[in-house]
């Protein structure tokens, strides 16, 4: 399915130019209750759930992107208020996962233990969970081990792929442009549609931009 990814603009253009995407170990990511959806009332809940945290975050990274661009909080919250770019991608459809909005933090279902396969089902059901006032994100993810990433200081990185297929990249209402025509040449070279964003006439969506005259260049 086609997903995306934003960006302020200087880290949307590096992306573009190294072909990479970076990937966010678990204990980086934005949301302090990434993965620790459980009600934590309870002692042994608490010491399993920071526990299987621990582990998690130990082995895996994810690439989180959006369901769509047209949303303008993502565009506020992740590009820089709309002076970034947002890049599409073809992802297989097995490879995401969505995730699951909901209003109260989940019962375990049977005891807690430090067995993962006991807890398969609860397992999955934490890694696609957050809070509803997250739901504006429409969010899906790719988890890729992080000892298969290429790593660079403190980060990692995996290189754009069959798997994540580049295939579009909208410039926000707001972005300024860096004279990168070459640039731009070779990605539409290889079949990458460039857009440019702006704001709805009769809603409050972002919508491409028509008018030959008013699109931006990377």
């Amino acid at each position: 399915m086609r997903v995306y990814k934003f960006y302020p603009a200087k880290w949307g253009r590096e992306a573009l130019m190294k072909r990479r995407l970076k990937v966010s170990p678990i204990d980086e990511l934005n949301d302090p209750f990434e993965y620790l959806a459980l009600d934590l009332g309870d002692r042994d809940v608490r010491a399993w759930a920071v526990e299987f945290r621990k582990i998690v975050s130990q082995e895996n990274g994810v690439i989180s992107f959006s369901g769509s661009w047209k949303q303008p909080l993502m565009w506020a919250h992740y590009a820089d208020s709309h002076n970034g770019i947002a890049l599409g991608f073809d992802v297989p459809d097995n490879l995401l996962f969505k995730i699951d909005y909901v209003a109260n933090r989940i019962k375990p279902e049977v005891d807690v233990d430090h067995s993962r396969s006991s807890m398969e089902h609860l397992v999955h059901k934490l890694l696609r969970t957050k809070h509803e006032e997250w739901s504006y994100e429409d969010e899906y993810r790719l988890v890729r081990p992080l000892k298969n990433c290429d790593p660079e200081g403190k980060n990692f990185f995996t290189a754009f792929n069959d798997k994540t297929r580049l295939k579009e990249v909208i410039l926000g209402a707001r972005y300024r442009s860096r004279q990168l025509e070459e640039l731009e040449s070779d990605l539409k070279s290889v079949g990458v549609r460039f857009k440019t964003a702006r704001a709805e006439f009769k809603g409050f969506r972002m919508t491409p931009q028509k008018l030959d005259s008013l699109q931006k260049k990377l």
